[in-house]
C-alpha cells in the first residue's frame, strides 16, 4: 500500500507519533486504482482526480476533530480552481503501526477545526467566516 507520512497527532497537544496514509475506496471511483476496479454507484460522490501522493499530502496536513482520539475524523483544506475545497477522512483500519484513512470531499468542517486552520494561517478570517456558514 505504499508508505505513510509521519505526523505529530493533534499538533502541539500530543507527542504520540504514528504513521497515517490514504487508501482509496472503490465505491467512490470511476476508474481503477490500487484498491481494484471501480465500484462507483450513483448514490456515491465520485472522488476528485488526485494522485495518491496528493491525497497523502492532504492527510498529512489534516487536523483531527478530537486531538485526544487518534481514530477521530480528520479534516483538510486545499485551494482548487473553484476556491477552497474541504475534505474529511475516516479511519478504515489499523495496519501494524499505521492508521489507514479514506478521504472524501465535504461541505462541513467543525468550527474548532476551522479555527485551527485560521490560526495556522491556512485560511484568513473572511474565509473562516464563510466556511462557518456551510
Amino acid at each position: 500500500m505504499g508508505g505513510g507520512s509521519e505526523r505529530l497527532l493533534g499538533g502541539a497537544r500530543s507527542v504520540s507519533r504514528i504513521l497515517v496514509k490514504y487508501w482509496p475506496n472503490p465505491a467512490h471511483k470511476r476508474e481503477s486504482t490500487v484498491a481494484g476496479p471501480p465500484k462507483w454507484r450513483p448514490n456515491k460522490t465520485p472522488c476528485p482526480r488526485m494522485t495518491v501522493a496528493e491525497r497523502n499530502e492532504l492527510l498529512a496536513m489534516s487536523v483531527s476533530e478530537n486531538a485526544s482520539d487518534p481514530e477521530s475524523r480528520r479534516y483538510a483544506l486545499r485551494r482548487g480552481d473553484t476556491g477552497i475545497e474541504c475534505y474529511a477522512a475516516l479511519l478504515t483500519e489499523w495496519e501494524k503501526d499505521e492508521l489507514v484513512y479514506h478521504g472524501y470531499p465535504t461541505h462541513h468542517v467543525p468550527a474548532k477545526v476551522l479555527r485551527e486552520f485560521r490560526d495556522g494561517g491556512l485560511i484568513n478570517n473572511v474565509e473562516y467566516k464563510k466556511l462557518l456558514r456551510n
